[in-house]
């Protein structure tokens, strides 16, 4: 199969795949855009999927189909998804469609949505004294 320039970046951060997706998307975009993540995670062996819809400005059916099909066809492949970056407005479009998004996680923020798959920021305060019995017994903070 000839490869595809996609409209949306898949990027590996350590074991996920974050894509972000922004502005309007088309149909066609939207269809290409599954098949790029799809074979970003055969690829890749991506444990998780990020999908980031914070640079959206509408949520259609279509699009809502394509994400949860997405998530599904993920999740077959052994990856799980979370959808992050709803607005409230996305929200409640969603709600009086009936959308469920039933094998997908939701978070606010990216930042959430890293830590559900264990991606967190390793730092302590400059000010902070290490507890010196846990440097005793071999414990880090």
């Amino acid at each position: 199969m000839k490869a595809v320039d996609s409209p949306v970046p898949t990027i590996r951060l350590w074991n996920c795949l974050l894509v972000p997706i922004q502005g309007d998307v088309s149909d066609s975009a939207a269809d290409i855009l599954q098949h790029t993540v799809l074979e970003a995670i055969r690829r890749d062996g991506a444990r998780g999927l990020i999908l980031d819809i914070s640079g959206m400005w509408l949520l259609d059916s279509h699009l809502c189909a394509v994400v949860a099909r997405l998530a599904r066809s993920a999740m077959l492949m052994g990856t799980p998804t979370v959808l992050c970056g709803l607005r409230a407005e996305m929200a409640l479009t969603l709600q009086s469609m009936g959308v469920a998004f039933t094998d997908i996680k939701t978070t606010l923020s990216l930042e959430e949505a890293l830590a559900h798959f264990g991606v967190v920021p390793q730092h302590t305060p400059s000010n902070a004294q290490p507890d010196p019995l846990a440097l005793l017994l071999g414990e880090s903070a």
